[in-house]
This record gives C-alpha cells, structure tokens and sequence, in this order.
C-alpha cells in the first residue's frame, strides 16, 4: 500500500484562478457601503444625525440574477460572486477579525447604481482556504419622498 503523496498545501492558486475567472467573465467592481463611525452626539443617539458611510470597493466580482420569478408578485433575486482575496484585503485594512464579521457590518451593497440587501452569505475553499464568495442578494425599497 502506498502513501498518499498528494499536495495538500494552503497555496493561493485557487484564488489566482477564481480572480482570473471572475475578470474573464466582466469582473465588475462593487461597493460594500459600511457605518463610517459610531454616535457621537445626543442628536445622532436619538436618530435626528445623518449617518455617515464609508464605500469599500470590492472586486473583481461577477453580478447575475439567480433565479426566476415563480409568481407574477415575486421578485426573483440576484447572485453576487465576489472575489476572496479583495474581501481578505478589505478585512485586513480595516482590522476586522474576519470576513463574516466585514459581511455583518455591511449596511447594503452597490452595484451600478442600484442597491442592494445581503440575505445569504457562502464561501467556496479548498484545503481549507476560500477563494470564492457567493452572495444572495435582494434589491432594496427606493426611498420614500
């Protein structure tokens, strides 16, 4: 019987690869919108503040929808497929502990110029390293005026 001699190795060709698809494939930047700062005043505790907001620009990824409308009244959703080694570099730069935590900060996500609401997070590994990130998306309600 032999042993097994297969590489198992945490090396970043899986990531290089899913980088070179997604820019294949029209790698398109997006923008991860983030609170900027926490309240500071009496007025922005109350809710009578504007918010501020910090855009992390994310990329390259691939945008589609990812499934059919089932009832005229429904809406079918979108998939994002973001890649992993721009959200490590995000994660880094910001000081987060991980990227499920950048994700649970996230107050929307822009592509183009509509906006979009996160339902469904899930990462793709291999040797126990993600390359990829798979994001259920839900257009969000325009603004009232």
């Amino acid at each position: 019987m032999g042993a097994d001699v297969s590489v198992r190795n945490s090396s970043q060709a899986a990531q290089r690869a899913a980088d070179a698809l997604l820019r294949s494939l029209g790698g398109a930047s997006v923008l991860l919108r983030l609170p900027s700062s926490p309240c500071i005043t009496d007025g922005d505790q109350l809710g009578l503040g504007t918010g501020s907001y910090a855009d992390l620009v994310l990329g390259p990824a691939v945008f589609r929808r990812s499934r059919a409308a089932m009832h005229e009244s429904t809406e079918g959703g979108w998939e994002l497929l973001l890649s992993a080694s721009a959200v490590e570099a995000q994660v880094s730069t910001s000081q987060l502990d991980s990227a499920e935590v950048l994700f649970a900060q996230a107050v929307s996500l822009i592509v183009g110029t509509k906006t979009f609401l996160i339902e469904a997070i899930s990462a793709s590994e291999v040797f126990g390293r993600v390359y990829l990130y798979r994001l259920l998306l839900r257009e969000a309600l325009p603004k009232a005026q």
